[in-house]
């Protein structure tokens, strides 16, 4: 216990301190995040920054591998087999795998853990229909507590992979007593659905802050556990001791470094100084100029691997086409107003000047890295006259000689004067900037407002914005369109924060996850690329290039397109590093 109090003063110190003090001969990875998560709840928290610390918390029962790009085991023996008729998907678990109490994971964990991923009464409304659309029941076999069926409503594309991203959890942890044991998935799926107050108390307790926060409650099976977390200035990792994939081979399964420090720095100035001293070991989160510019010193070659590699992100200014009319006028409800955005947003400068033309221009919702993008759709161009005709036509005219448009709406008059919401940082201040200049020219008034990530995303959920800046992580792997573009997701405060959808949109949505047919699957993909094209409810930006570091006294430490880049815990220090290596 000493030894553990005495390693974690240590590192305190070490992240305080100025960084010349860092001993590289340490086993323990320093990794840059760019803001806190949202938090570390297993399913209430659904950030970037959240899935990123989880791939070294927490288990799925498959996984995309990073390398050959598909789907493989994880806590599963095998992918499941598959009923004829594309209903019934069979899964048996591995037989090594154990809770941190030592007690072996069995069936009953996961149907416990898909429980509360499906029910209505866990905080994650934004992406609980990605799963309960598509998972009717899990069913047990008493005798065989290592194996389980799960039942789909229909065929479904995402049907052989919808365990991927469900973070698996102990049932003997969380309800020792059997609360749930009567919450049966029919009572899930119920219109009706009726709950009891002792499900709702102990609900209200699983949903509650400290266990999305407090480092002794985020446990998982992963072979690190969270240690401690400063907020705004790191989150420790630690290895488990005896942890049950020890002398496991897949890459997802090592744990050489003793800790891995999630370090939060905010912009880029200290992350090229970070970079500069030996701060940092790993980040697919430098800025673009200061890449470029530590690429230049042979120090930096001399101690660092980096890569620009393309990935499937993009970046967009979202449009509220719903608003309320009261609190957030009616500025984007016109589609021609949303094209006359489209049409004022300098992308191709950003991309230039912010990201020195290490990005591509972002068409639609889909990567043109995937097979199914639809190549017919033609990049919006900046044309400032083209938007101030659309913006004539709309009837958005400067009536009273101020250089901002207005118009009269539902007996208002507005002036075309609205905030343009964004995450605090360097990078998103200037596109805010940026998009306010060009659009001024075609007398539109954008008053930026920046925010921290909570208030931001918050803001977003509740639909409280004009335009937002906002970037969505992609995969190599096929992306569920309906988180983020089916008209539920609106209703439900998920992640189709613009209001987005129709009857239409929906269907190509339900199409598109139903159609095994790969010709079919494609046909409703293209069109609902085109529908949200053609609708506009975001002006799509860009897709930056990833641009990763990492320390070169690590083995193991390969670099991928599929995200987050890089398997920190597969970093192995090399031999040479072993002995204690001042910082020159």
């Amino acid at each position: 216990m000493l030894n553990k109090i005495f390693a974690t003063l240590i590192v305190a110190i070490t992240l305080s301190a100025c960084v010349d003090s860092r001993d590289l001969s340490q086993n323990i990875v320093v990794a840059h995040i760019s803001s806190n998560p949202d938090g570390l709840h297993p399913y209430n928290d659904n950030s970037v920054m959240r899935s990123f610390i989880f791939e070294h918390t927490q288990k799925t029962l498959v996984k995309l591998d990073v390398s050959s790009l598909e789907y493989i085991p994880s806590l599963a023996k095998s992918l499941p087999e598959i009923s004829d008729d594309g209903l019934l998907y069979h899964y048996e678990l591995r037989d090594d795998v154990r809770w941190d109490d030592g007690s072996e994971l069995t069936a009953k964990d996961i149907e416990f853990t898909t429980k509360l991923q499906l029910c209505p009464l866990t905080d994650n409304a934004n992406v609980r229909g990605n799963y309960s659309s598509v998972i009717k029941d899990i069913i047990l076999y008493p005798n065989e507590p290592k194996k389980f069926t799960m039942e789909a409503f229909g065929k479904n594309v995402t049907n052989p992979n919808i365990f991927s991203e469900v973070y698996i959890q102990q049932k003997a942890h969380w309800d020792p007593d059997g609360i749930l044991d009567d919450l049966t998935f029919e009572n899930i799926h119920s219109d009706n659905f009726k709950e009891k107050k002792e499900w709702s108390d102990w609900f209200n307790a699983f949903n509650h802050g400290d266990n999305r926060y407090q480092p002794e409650r985020l446990v998982g099976l992963g072979p690190y556990q969270i240690s401690e977390w400063e907020s705004g200035s790191y989150i420790i990792a630690s290895r488990k001791d005896n942890w049950w994939g020890d002398n496991d081979t897949l890459i997802y399964n090592q744990n050489y470094p003793e800790q891995i420090i999630f370090k939060i720095i905010t912009d880029d100035a200290s992350v090229f100084l970070s970079l500069k001293s030996q701060g940092l070991d790993a980040t697919n989160r430098v800025g673009t100029s200061k890449l470029f510019k530590l690429q230049k010193h042979n120090y930096f070659n001399e101690n660092y691997h980096s890569a620009f590699l393309d990935q499937y992100s993009y970046y967009y200014a979202g449009l509220n086409i719903r608003p309320d009319g009261i609190k957030r006028k009616e500025f984007f409800t016109d589609v021609k107003v949303r094209r006359a955005m489209a049409h004022l947003v300098p992308v191709d400068e950003i991309v230039e000047v912010l990201l020195h033309g290490e990005g591509s221009r972002q068409v639609a919702q889909l990567s043109n890295l995937k097979k199914n993008y639809n190549d017919t759709l033609e990049l919006i161009k900046l044309d400032l006259e083209k938007a101030k005709q659309l913006l004539d036509d709309a009837g958005w005219i400067d009536t009273d000689d101020n250089n901002v448009r207005d118009k009269i709406v539902n007996g208002e008059k507005l002036q075309l004067s609205f905030e343009l919401s964004y995450m605090s940082g360097a990078a998103s201040k200037e596109t805010a900037l940026m998009i306010k200049e060009s659009m001024w020219r075609a007398g539109v008034e954008v008053k930026p407002n920046p925010m921290d990530f909570t208030l931001f995303y918050k803001n977003a959920q509740e639909h409280d914005f004009d335009m937002m800046l906002g970037g969505w992580g992609g995969s190599a792997s096929y992306s569920n369109p309906y988180q983020l573009w089916h008209t539920s997701s609106w209703a439900n405060k998920g992640s189709n924060f613009c209001g987005f959808g129709d009857a239409y949109s929906d269907s190509l949505i339900d199409a598109a996850n139903a159609a095994i047919d790969p010709e079919e699957h494609r046909n409703a993909i293209w069109q609902l690329q085109a529908k949200i094209y053609e609708d506009q409810p975001y002006v799509f930006m860009y897709s930056p290039k990833r641009k990763i570091v990492i320390h070169k006294r690590f083995d193991n430490a390969d670099m991928y397109y599929e995200k987050p880049g890089f398997v920190l815990h597969n970093f192995n220090l090399k031999e040479s590093f072993k002995t204690k290596v001042p910082m020159p």
